[in-house]
């Protein structure tokens, strides 16, 4: 896991474009994720040292840290940096390849509608960017259960990502959707790609 073994800011923007794949369900192509430090960093978990809750961010590299959000949605963290060290980078969204339809059905048992459309180029997605556009749908997507909290990447999680060679042109802004730490740019997306979250403030000043 040396690809983790690093601050959670050199990790992030080196995910986008990688596979995001859970084994017997499916995935796609990492198109947004966001860095948490491990100080200065006041919307990061481990800001305040371990608790039970956050214990995983302080494990070993390339280990899953899940967490429940506003009790209902399972999100998805890779721990970066060192052991101890309480880094990590969120999963925000990400573009599905090959077969979705175990993602769609995963989906709709969580009580949406997410009807498949028809079936178009990767580059081109259609407005089924409800199936995995923002971290609370990717976790549904993918089936996500609190269980998976603080297995590593691979065969123990049946999670991995996967580098099939893909470099996207990538850009950075501050994060979205919290209230603390917003000022910080460490929020990384897949430029022209429409599984991406807007609303962010680049640091010269244009909205993402």
């Amino acid at each position: 896991m040396d690809f983790f073994a690093r601050p959670s800011e050199e990790v992030a923007p080196d995910l986008i474009g990688k596979i995001l794949w859970r084994w017997g369900v499916g995935g796609g192509r990492l198109t947004e994720v966001e860095a948490y430090l491990p100080q200065n960093d006041p919307a990061c978990h481990a800001a305040r040292g371990p608790t039970p809750r956050n214990a995983a961010m302080f494990g070993p590299p390339g280990c899953v840290y899940v967490y429940l959000s506003y009790g209902v949605h399972v999100l998805l963290n890779v721990v970066c940096d060192q052991e101890s060290f309480g880094s990590a980078v969120l999963i925000r969204a990400f573009e599905p390849v090959g077969d979705t339809a175990r993602l769609f059905q995963n989906r709709a048992s969580h009580g949406r509608s997410v009807e498949p459309r028809k079936r178009a180029p990767l580059d081109r997605p259609t407005d089924g960017r409800s199936l995995s556009l923002g971290p609370g749908r990717l976790g549904q997507a993918l089936g996500l259960r609190l269980a998976l909290n603080g297995l590593p990447l691979g065969e123990a999680s049946g999670l991995y990502i996967i580098d099939d060679g893909v470099s996207p042109e990538i850009a950075r802004t501050t994060r979205v959707g919290i209230s603390r730490g917003d000022h910080l740019p460490l929020r990384f997306y897949m430029t022209g790609n429409a599984y991406v979250t807007h609303g962010a403030r680049p640091a010269g000043g244009e909205r993402g």
